[in-house]
């Protein structure tokens, strides 16, 4: 990394629905007064070609970076896995969590065998409890369509790099593979960290990669991209006169909102999507080569090795109403179908490094 931080722009933005690894946004924005201060990164010219005799190697020594030196990394094996056992790894993986969102993670959809995981979506009515946090926060019944899978480490880590061999679903536009590192406020607590003063933080997230988000294009009307849009995005809440804000990439595309046009569809084949999280920057990496950077300015929180398959259009949206009244995202009936599904998001390994102290 030789990029340098280059003047700081003071920008105000506006704020925009949920964006996170949960699902997408289709709300209208809301005004928003708060700047941030954002520092420019101004990156150095792209750097030579490496030799086609040297390819990069697929193996867990190093990084599946172009021009790597094993010697710099350290591996992680409570946070990596190749999945070739029987069996999810218990001792590292938690795949039953609490539900969120509208639809229900269960375990019978996140499953391993011959060397990949594989995270399903399946189309089961159900009817389960959500908290309306638009309502003072009660528990409401909620009539769902979908359910999914998930897989979280049971550890965490803050700086390191992260990768995974993934292919997406079949199925689109309807759900999206991810494949994320956040905060949860149990593990804040038990260290400390949750925020008390003003400007803290509440929440860190990487997004390393959102497959076939199917987003809509910003001024078509309505128009939406494609599965050769990858989303590498961060997501932050801030303490701010007394209140958590979310930042997100709606209302603070600077800050947070990487959009990376690509000429394949990852539905085809696997690929590596990686991401480095530093004190000063988050980089990301599509097999093996740099395509984004931020400067990390929030994201200084112990983190959780996540990955999970998420509802998308046209089965969910942020314009809840009706008997969906107070929720953040709600189903949409009209539009569920069993069509498409079961369909599965499948991971040859995930792996995780830390650079060596000199």
């Amino acid at each position: 990394m030789n990029n340098k931080l280059k003047n700081t722009l003071l920008i105000s933005f506006v704020s925009a629905g949920v964006v996170a690894c949960g699902g997408g946004s289709d709300s209208a924005p809301k005004a928003i007064e708060t700047p941030i201060e954002i520092p420019v990164v101004t990156p150095d010219p792209k750097p030579e070609e490496p030799a086609k005799s040297d390819p990069i190697v697929d193996n867990k020594n190093a990084p599946y970076l172009v021009n790597v030196n094993p010697d710099e990394w350290e591996y992680v094996e409570a946070l990596s896995d190749e999945f070739d056992g029987g069996n999810i790894d218990s001792a590292k993986w938690d795949h039953d969590l609490g539900d969120w969102g509208p639809w229900s993670w269960e375990p019978e959809n996140t499953t391993q065998k011959d060397g990949v995981l594989s995270i399903s979506m399946t189309y089961e009515e159900h009817t389960a409890q959500r908290r309306a946090y638009k309502s003072n926060g009660e528990l409401m019944d909620v009539d769902m369509y979908y359910k999914s899978g998930i897989l979280r480490a049971k550890k965490h880590q803050i700086y390191g790099y992260y990768e995974a061999k993934i292919k997406g679903t079949p199925t689109f536009p309807g759900n999206s593979p991810a494949f994320w590192i956040y905060s949860n406020g149990t593990d804040l607590a038990a260290e400390g960290l949750l925020p008390k003063e003003e400007g803290d933080v509440g929440y860190s997230e990487v997004d390393i990669i959102e497959l076939q988000q199917s987003n809509w294009i910003e001024g078509t009307h309505q128009q939406y991209y494609g599965p050769e849009v990858l989303d590498m995005n961060l997501h932050t809440r801030i303490l701010e006169s007394g209140k958590l804000v979310w930042k997100r990439p709606g209302g603070y595309p600077e800050l947070t909102k990487n959009e990376i046009h690509v000429d394949f569809d990852p539905r085809d084949d696997f690929h590596v999507y990686g991401a480095e999280v530093t004190e000063e920057y988050v980089t990301w990496y599509l097999d093996g080569e740099q395509v984004a950077q931020k400067p990390n300015l929030y994201w200084h929180l112990p983190m959780r090795v996540t990955l999970s398959l998420g509802l998308r259009r046209p089965h969910v949206t942020y314009n809840c109403s009706g008997v969906f009244e107070g929720l953040d995202r709600c189903p949409v009936p009209e539009n569920a179908t069993s069509d498409g599904y079961p369909s599965a998001m499948e991971v040859e390994w995930v792996r995780v490094f830390k650079r060596k102290q000199p």
